[in-house]
């Protein structure tokens, strides 16, 4: 079992080189979105993305959680291309029309969702973007399924490096505004479509067959009302918060939202080698699971260390970060400092949910996500439309977190009846308690900007794994 823990942690740390070091554009952009553009600009950005994230997931049509399912398996060679040949070949009709209709109703989008006709172009380059990422990321996937992290995490590296490095070029040199973004994104897209094409030669086949689409889509097609429904808890609320306070608090919101992006990355790459950990196992034996519910047990324990150690750290010095990155304009966002940890919390949390569905890939009960993850969506919108009014963009951060506990609660209720999992229930104790103390010790320092102040709440921070070490949290062998 630890030989697979092991092998788990040295594919999610690969993948995070491609993923974590990869995504992390999005924060290391973040002082020049700051310093270069309004914060209204950064309110356009904000929605503009969120269509992205909707569109992405109306694109893949579920496929790529039953691909992964699919190539993780032990069926033959064949039967794999036939699968992911239909796949594909279904990914890039309806990508194509899709993208069309997005491509001809620019203008009228632009008008609608950003609020003037004059960001049309935006339109048209997302259009571009969406449909080389739906037909790109099944070839990410045959990567992750046969778990060549190290292939998966070079490209994707190069890939944003390559939109990092074109983002600060055209904004910050040649001053193009926010458009630079879609450009730069553009163009790292189709980078990545055209290096990991060499990779779809091998399993693409002019074949289609219906019987194995239906199988994938069976599979697939619940995870679309569901990944829809996480998007509404983690994007729905840039155009709530248009809607109820303007552009300039949406522009102050997705900056400071973006500083929680670190561990959203963190669990993004867990994410990724998450499956195929699970649906690695030896079926020849007697009770197949056994071994991989005790590696979720062991696994849930130690995200629970490290992500409420990441939690508390983003939340002690969240105010030292939002000037760094700002510079000049750090009193504009300092308004949404309370933003920052409340937004890593709600990806832990997120987190705990990705472990949640090992039993869903192990039993293939994916029907059991739409009203789990559309519970949360519900209540998250609810909660924006009522409290945004009232209590500023705060209420959207505090709204993403009570989403992400409501999945979680959810999803445990539900699983464990067909895939119950030995959880280390004494040792999560000692680290909520742990996280409680360290938290309410932080509390009185945080707006103490003071040498002393950042002094104390970096030993406050430093004694959570002292606490843990001195309650007999760790095992020898650990």
């Amino acid at each position: 079992m630890f030989s697979r823990i092991k092998s788990l942690a040295q594919h999610t740390a690969i993948y995070g080189m491609g993923d974590l070091l990869g995504r992390a554009v999005s924060v290391l952009l973040v002082p020049v979105y700051a310093r270069h553009l309004g914060s209204a600009d950064n309110g356009i950005l904000s929605l503009a993305f969120a269509f992205i994230g909707f569109s992405s997931v109306v694109y893949s049509l579920g496929l790529n959680p039953a691909l992964i399912r699919l190539l993780s398996g032990k069926t033959d060679l064949r039967k794999h291309r036939t699968a992911f040949s239909s796949a594909f070949w279904v990914l890039l009709a309806t990508g194509g029309v899709l993208s069309s209709v997005i491509w001809a109703s620019a203008e009228s989008l632009a008008h609608h969702l950003l609020g003037s006709a004059t960001y049309s172009a935006f339109f048209a380059l997302m259009a571009g973007i969406i449909l080389l990422d739906a037909l790109s990321e099944p070839l990410f996937t045959v990567c992750r399924a046969r778990q060549r992290s190290l292939h998966y995490a070079i490209v994707r590296v190069v890939q944003h490096t390559l939109q990092l490095g074109l983002t600060v070029y055209f904004i910050a040199y040649l001053g193009r505004g926010p458009i630079a973004v879609f450009e730069a994104n553009l163009i790292s897209s189709l980078f990545a479509l055209i290096v990991m094409f060499p990779v779809g030669l091998r399993v693409i086949r002019p074949t289609f067959s219906s019987f194995s689409l239906r199988d994938l889509l069976h599979f697939g097609l619940p995870f679309v009302p569901s990944a829809l429904s996480v998007l509404v808890i983690g994007l729905s609320d840039r155009f709530l918060i248009r809607f109820f306070l303007g552009l300039e608090d949406l522009g102050i919101y997705g900056i400071t939202y973006k500083l929680g992006l670190p561990i959203f990355f963190l669990v993004k790459a867990f994410r990724t080698a998450w499956a195929p950990a699970v649906l690695d196992e030896d079926e020849t034996e007697d009770k197949p699971h056994d071994e991989t519910q005790r590696m979720c047990a062991h696994i849930t324990t130690y995200f629970a260390l490290f992500g409420i150690f990441a939690c508390l750290i983003l939340g002690a010095f969240a105010r030292e970060i939002i000037v760094l990155i700002a510079g000049g304009n750090a009193q504009t966002y300092l308004k949404g400092v309370q933003v920052v940890p409340l937004v890593g919390l709600a990806f832990f949390f997120y987190g705990v949910y990705i472990i949640l569905t090992a039993g869903v890939y192990a039993k293939g009960r994916a029907g059991s996500l739409p009203f789990i993850v559309g519970t949360g969506a519900c209540v998250n919108v609810a909660i924006n439309v009522i409290c945004l009014p009232a209590f500023g963009f705060v209420a959207a951060a505090y709204s993403t977190l009570i989403a992400h506990v409501l999945m979680v609660v959810l999803l445990f209720l539900t699983v464990r009846r067909f895939y119950p999992v030995p959880y280390e229930y004494a040792r999560l104790g000692k680290i909520c308690v742990t996280a409680i103390i360290v938290f309410v010790a932080l509390s009185g320092h945080l707006h103490d900007t003071s040498a002393q102040g950042i002094g104390a709440r970096f030993i406050f921070v430093l004694s959570y794994p002292l606490i843990l070490w001195g309650w007999r949290f760790f095992h020898p062998r650990e």
